[in-house]
């Protein structure tokens, strides 16, 4: 069908035509376009234009090429009217001023390889029956998510990119989302506790014996030091530096030892030791 057109090669006048932006009508590469189609929407905001509605017989308005993925989209002033092009025509509508198409492919190929690793992690996480990691990577919940979730979105962030974890790393994260699942009762749990929890019978210098809950290492002015929170059989519980003695203690070691205790002013249960001494480690002395 011979063509009557203004947009048909034989007729164009680069002069009337003006460069908006850049498209790939590829689904998986919409990352890529979302700056472009901000510019788009934008101007034809202004022009109040349309795509043209003349047949063509392809992807390119101009020349029909069929396999131009990537386009420009130009406004024609004179008929207030949008057309799409590949490459080589964009070239000769910019007269000769060559478009950047490098550059928004290489975003492109980007989107489309992003594209892929979700669509492959999804499957891998699927397959392995944690499906819940992909949905926690999705949340992108980042104020309100703990530890676990943090990890598990880093976790999957690398599956996407790299395109596989270790048994090792997907044991880690099965642990990560079984702490998820049981978060909720071990809370209810530590509440039920702290209610029925002793508060602390003195302070100043006391016999204190009890099971380390936790050990941290913390950063000071003066270096590292290693602090325990211990918890007596009562409930109540003390944060302090470890002695000397216990420094080979352990997470669920039953300790004791005599310091100088002060209660928190914020809660009657919880306190705080300094200037251990006669420390002993029930567990070690077991061994």
């Amino acid at each position: 069908m011979t063509r009557t057109d203004t947009h048909r090669p034989s007729a164009i006048n680069p002069d009337e035509y003006v460069f908006v932006s850049f498209h790939d009508h590829r689904p998986e590469a919409a990352l890529a376009t979302v700056a472009e189609q901000e510019a788009f929407r934008a101007h034809m905001s202004r022009t109040g234009a349309k795509f043209s509605g003349h047949e063509h017989g392809g992807v390119c308005h101009i020349c029909g090429n069929a396999n131009a993925l990537s386009v420009a989209r130009f406004w024609h002033e004179p008929t207030n009217t949008y057309i799409e092009v590949g490459e080589t025509c964009a070239g000769k509508l910019s007269d000769g001023d060559a478009l950047n198409f490098a550059s928004f492919r290489k975003r492109a190929k980007a989107g489309v390889e992003a594209a892929a690793g979700k669509a492959k992690a999804e499957k891998f996480l699927t397959d392995a029956g944690m499906s819940f990691a992909y949905d926690v990577w999705l949340q992108k919940d980042f104020d309100n998510w703990g530890y676990e979730e943090s990890t598990i979105s880093d976790m999957v962030h690398k599956l996407v990119r790299y395109g596989s974890l270790s048994d090792k790393q997907m044991s880690f994260m099965g642990k990560l989302i079984s702490r998820i699942d049981e978060r909720a009762e071990i809370e209810a749990q530590r509440a039920a506790e702290a209610a029925a929890a002793a508060p602390i019978p003195a302070e100043g210098r006391m016999d204190v014996q009890g099971t380390i809950q936790t050990i941290k290492a913390q950063e000071s002015y003066y270096g590292t030091t290693l602090k325990m929170l211990v918890q007596h059989a009562d409930g109540w519980k003390l944060w302090g530096t470890v002695p000397a003695a216990l420094e080979e203690a352990e997470k669920g070691d039953t300790v004791s030892f005599t310091a100088t205790v002060s209660v928190s002013d914020d809660d009657p249960k919880f306190g705080f030791f300094k200037r251990p001494s006669k420390a002993r480690n029930f567990n070690k002395e077991n061994d």
